[in-house]
């Protein structure tokens, strides 16, 4: 599945009519109410401004893909790819699709098992040899270790047997291992500027699956939320992309970044994908994305005019990719974006404004704001696209 048609060097004919040019999004209807709040209400939420962005990526999909990742793919092909996996992350678009069951079932049991053996190891070890020092000379060394056995089992033998099956059998069989589940399940399109979002019914046995139902909306129509919660642990923070005039929620943070304990990440996520979106400015200068750079017009430009080296991050040393890392957990840090104006302000009035809209509402021209005052701009139904 393609996320475009294919790239032209005209940046005009390239992008779509609705892609996102933060100077140029046209007058939004006045949202009388929001349709999401009976969800949005179950937490501590609150909508985040648009504008004045950071070059900021969450750290952590900035270290899923690492410099020997690339310089792996580069080399021998991308697997998920070459199975038809439906996800994408490149110049067009971000598309999120799971893996069927089996396939991630295999993935956990290889990741997790590794996890769990490489860090209760030296534990075990530690403990057997105090109680070797604690109960000698009484014991040897051999009977302590046969009183261990049923412990280093458990908490070693265990879950490495776990890890060691599951990379026998996707090194065997790699084919059946990569599956892909029933269909993508949401997309950002930069080239297009449209937000979709796929529903899929429940399968039921003895019965065909029911085409899903697409649903489509210009970004511009979204906006940014932090659903704050807590648990027994402390605070929890997600990330939603929630539409403004119908009952549509996108749950972005739950599949790319999971939950965080500080909101930071959930502003430095929002940054990224304004940054990604807008067809003004090339796309943000991650690991990721380095590939494909070339193919969007506007980046290209800029990548020519800057003499940036194409092969940046698939060059770089893992000392310095880490410090860069770590150098992107201070840039989120310094983001203030309680104080920022919410530039969409200028063009929307809010149901519930909030101070970071006030500070916008006012910059925007007499005329402006008299026309959002207005009635006579009718908020149109997000899109039912026919799936195939």
């Amino acid at each position: 599945m393609n996320c475009g048609a294919d790239s032209t060097n005209n940046s005009d004919q390239y992008y779509g009519p609705a892609a996102y040019r933060p100077q140029s999004i046209p007058d939004q209807p006045v949202q009388q109410q929001n349709s999401n709040h009976s969800t949005l209400g179950r937490s501590t939420s609150f909508r985040l401004p648009w504008g004045s962005t950071h070059d900021v990526i969450t750290p952590l999909l900035m270290e899923r893909t690492p410099p020997k990742a690339l310089r792996h793919i580069e080399k021998n092909g991308n697997l998920l790819r070459a199975r038809g996996f439906q996800g994408e992350f490149n110049h067009e678009c971000i598309r999120f699709a799971r893996l069927a069951w089996r396939s991630r079932v295999i993935n956990l049991l290889e990741v997790g098992g590794k996890m769990v053996a490489v860090i209760l190891t030296p534990f075990v070890l530690i403990t057997y040899l105090m109680f070797v020092y604690l109960l000698a000379p009484a014991e040897t060394w051999f009977s302590v270790l046969q009183g261990f056995l049923p412990a280093i089992f458990w908490t070693i033998g265990f879950p490495a047997s776990a890890w060691l099956c599951a990379r026998v059998i996707f090194k065997l069989f790699p084919g059946w291992c990569v599956k892909n589940g029933k269909g993508p399940e949401w997309e950002l399109n930069r080239r297009t500027g449209m937000v979709t979002q796929w529903h899929y019914s429940r399968k039921l046995p003895f019965r065909k699956q029911i085409a899903p139902q697409i649903i489509q909306a210009p970004f511009y129509e979204f906006d940014g939320w932090v659903l704050a919660g807590a648990d027994r642990f402390g605070p929890r923070f997600d990330f939603v992309l929630c539409h403004r005039y119908q009952k549509l929620i996108v749950r972005i943070g739950d599949d790319l970044l999971s939950w965080h304990r500080f909101p930071d990440m959930c502003y430095a996520f929002w940054d990224f994908i304004q940054n990604y979106m807008d067809v003004t400015r090339p796309l943000p200068d991650i690991p990721a994305l380095e590939a494909y750079r070339h193919l969007d017009p506007v980046t290209a430009d800029h990548d020519r005019r800057n003499k940036r080296s194409a092969r940046h991050w698939r060059d770089m040393d893992d000392r310095t990719f880490d410090q860069k890392v770590r150098q992107m957990f201070s840039d989120i840090k310094r983001i203030n974006i309680e104080k920022r104006p919410n530039l969409m302000a200028k063009k929307v009035r809010y149901a519930h404004m909030t101070p970071e809209d006030m500070l916008a509402y006012g910059r925007g021209s007499r005329q402006s704001r008299q026309r959002r005052a207005k009635s006579g701009l009718k908020k149109e139904p997000i899109r039912s696209v026919p799936s195939d």
